[in-house]
């Protein structure tokens, strides 16, 4: 906690075994080549970006997110190969998915009606991956990586089934609270 605040994001997670598997490529890409920020954080689909969040306004942010994910319904999403933002983003990505762009849009919404949270990095195109590695991973080091996985395939299917709340704490993501989706 900083200065009576805490660091945020909101995510949705793959399940457990899908997490395992991803964080195994990002502990071979540490191994490897050396970047390692992106074993801060569990594998997740960035929904909204790290925020600051005071600690009186914790019961708002709850209540926020229990109401808008008991509004939603489970989806799938299809992770299908590799990508990169070059020349420091290295990803897994997931095929287009109206579901999924929906439900950015509607939380960007909710976040900023509900809770007067309105964030400018929402205001551009929305492009979800599941971050393998980034901020510590120079250009050279970029050329190796995405020379390896270029043309490997990765295939899984996983059902979004709630929102996660994650906090930065001790040099680390951490997931604070899940919001599961309503299955009625």
């Amino acid at each position: 906690m900083m200065d009576g605040q805490y660091l945020f994001f909101i995510a949705a997670l793959p399940p457990e075994p899908i997490r395992e598997e991803i964080t195994t490529i990002k502990r071979y890409i540490a191994r490897r080549w050396g970047p390692r920020h992106a074993l801060k954080s569990p594998p997740h689909l960035t929904l909204q970006p790290p925020f600051k969040w005071r600690v009186e306004g914790m019961d708002a942010l709850r209540q926020c997110l229990c109401a808008f994910s008991a509004c939603r319904r489970p989806f799938e999403v299809v992770l299908r190969d590799f990508g990169a933002f070059a020349p420091r983003v290295f990803f897994i990505k997931p095929e287009p998915s109206p579901p999924l762009m929906t439900l950015f849009e509607q939380l960007k919404g909710a976040l900023e009606v509900d809770l007067g949270l309105r964030d400018k990095r929402n205001e551009r195109p929305f492009h979800p991956h599941l971050t393998l590695a980034h901020r510590d991973m120079p250009p050279l080091v970029f050329d190796r990586v995405w020379a390896d996985f270029r043309y490997r395939t990765y295939h899984r299917t996983f059902e979004v089934d709630g929102l996660a709340l994650l906090r930065w704490s001790a040099d680390r993501w951490v997931i604070a609270e899940t919001f599961p989706f309503s299955r009625e």
